[in-house]
């Protein structure tokens, strides 16, 4: 996003919505149960461009998030399966597996969480957050 229009979009953050409270709240809102409440606010949001421009993104973010730990649990399920029918070793292949499924899913989890947080106290301080990946599909598809 160019520079002119992160200030256009940080400059709508205090001013109201169509939905009632301010920008930096409703864009808070829009990344509590992402992809959701991002749905909820890009749908019924129409006159402040930081509250969508928020909400576009925690759509994509908690898209995101939902495809990575799919991935990696279709991932993990297909190892453990190819794993388990090795004789003799493999059910304590598969549970070396799992273990390793939990180690990774919990970081992912942790980051996650940990960018989650991020973005919500900035769109509460009412700045507009750039996320390299998440951004620009936000930008190029919804906004």
């Amino acid at each position: 996003m160019a520079t002119e229009n992160v200030t256009a979009v940080e400059s709508s953050a205090s001013n109201e919505t169509s939905l009632g409270p301010d920008g930096n709240v409703v864009a808070m809102i829009a990344y509590l149960f992402a992809p959701v409440c991002g749905v909820l606010v890009y749908a019924l949001e129409e006159d402040n461009g930081f509250a969508r421009y928020h909400a576009a993104q925690s759509i994509v973010f908690g898209l995101l998030v939902i495809a990575v730990y799919a991935t990696l649990w279709t991932i993990s399920f297909v190892i453990s399966v190819v794993v388990g029918e090795v004789p003799i070793i493999g059910p304590l292949l598969t549970i070396l597996v799992g273990v390793i499924d939990a180690i990774i899913m919990l970081m992912v989890w942790l980051a996650a969480f940990l960018i989650w947080l991020y973005i919500v106290a900035k769109a509460y301080q009412g700045e507009a957050v750039s996320l390299p990946l998440v951004t620009s599909i936000a930008e190029k598809h919804l906004l």
